[in-house]
């Protein structure tokens, strides 16, 4: 048996195995499960398809528990242009290669288990983790941080169109950027920005459209800075009522927005005419052979040969299928839009802890993102 299963090796599942490897448990009594054999492959295969150089976030965020270790790192390997920008945001390649040495100082491989998870309870004080395999693991205390971009959101046109091979989600895993041709990007955001660009430069790439249904929003964090310390989250923890805490959740966060910097990358494609941008609804979609042709709602009319979907993931609840039943089963409490009601301590019963999405609820607007990995691994860390 093991002290602490984590279910979920993304950011947050890696943040918080550093942390507690490091600080309160030997690699004997901790496991880590995930579908993917090695730490932070979604977000590593997904950032390094899209192009992404340099991330959103500032240098203090990353899975280290010493804020300035990014900074420390960057002048220790001699990196070029470690970051950019008035808030010091991190190379990709840098921020991953430090996230991998961390793990690997603690040897986080070792209690690498890869599985898929489909159901939880607990038993004579004990839980029981089960996987698809029928195999059972059991554990004093269990974190779920499954990660949010498992599920890709089609738009609704998509189950209609008659031939899809050359319509794909970029958050499908076995999506490949096209070499050649024009190409369509869905989505106004930050993922289908980076794509654009990325496939902007590639000389075989005829043209690149961006479509999108408004102006680009530019925001250069995906919230305000002020929820990450008090001066939002005082009054967000006086608010005891669940609906409005998702209500100020939803409000404060940036979605569909990208920064100013990306902009002015796109915007220097458009000039060298590598890229154009179309602001309006998607009506019709007709795919014959390679090509796509597609109408906005103004009437326009416009071909390509491959279309990629940046629409984001569901919004659901990370874990839903095999966690909802799990739910009922053990009588979790939850709020009205189905997500954990959990302690300050993120503990949501008899040594049951939720990161990322699930923990939105108690860490507010930031949870999902790298600063909310901190966040969760110092206070599931505290109560090791």
């Amino acid at each position: 048996m093991y002290k602490w299963i984590i279910i979920g090796g993304g950011i947050h599942g890696c943040c918080i195995a550093n942390r507690l490897l490091k600080e309160k448990i030997c690699r004997k009594d901790l496991l880590i499960i995930d579908a993917y054999p090695e730490p932070m492959h979604v977000w590593r295969s997904l950032t390094e398809k899209i192009g992404m150089d340099y991330l959103r976030s500032p240098s203090v965020h990353h899975i280290a528990q010493d804020p300035f270790s990014l900074k420390e790192y960057a002048h220790k390997f001699d990196y070029a242009q470690p970051f950019k920008g008035r808030y010091r945001r991190p190379r990709l390649d840098m921020f991953n290669q430090h996230s991998i040495d961390e793990m690997d100082e603690v040897n986080v491989r070792e209690c690498w288990k890869q599985g898929i998870v489909n159901w939880l309870k607990r038993s004579d004080g004990v839980w029981e983790v089960s996987l698809f395999t029928n195999e059972v693991i059991q554990a004093e205390h269990v974190v779920l941080a499954m990660g949010v971009n498992r599920k890709p959101q089609y738009p609704q046109w998509f189950s209609g169109a008659e031939d899809k091979k050359h319509i794909r989600h970029i958050f499908d895993q076995e999506t490949v950027l096209p070499e050649k041709g024009d190409v369509f990007v869905l989505g106004g955001g930050m993922t289908a920005a980076h794509l654009a660009h990325t496939l902007a430069r590639k000389s075989a790439i005829n043209s690149v459209t961006i479509l999108k249904r408004h102006p680009f929003r530019i925001n250069n964090f995906d919230s305000d800075p002020g929820w990450l310390g008090p001066k939002y989250l005082r009054n967000f923890y006086e608010v005891d009522c669940y609906e409005k805490r998702r209500k100020l959740i939803q409000e404060a966060r940036h979605r569909g927005s990208i920064t100013s910097e990306l902009y002015v990358k796109l915007k220097k494609q458009v000039k060298a005419g590598r890229l154009r941008f179309y602001t309006g609804e998607l009506e019709k979609v007709k795919c014959k052979e390679d090509i796509i042709e597609i109408q906005m709602d103004d009437g326009e009319r416009l071909v390509a040969n491959t279309m990629l979907l940046a629409t984001g993931a569901k919004a659901s609840m990370p874990g839903e299928k095999w966690l909802t039943p799990v739910i009922k089963k053990l009588n979790l409490p939850c709020a009205p839009c189905g997500f954990p009601v959990v302690a300050p301590s993120l503990e949501w019963k008899q040594k049951l802890y939720v990161a990322g999405a699930l923990a939105e609820l108690e860490i507010g607007p930031t949870s999902r993102n790298i600063a909310g990995a901190r966040k969760t691994a110092d206070r599931i860390a505290q109560n090791a």
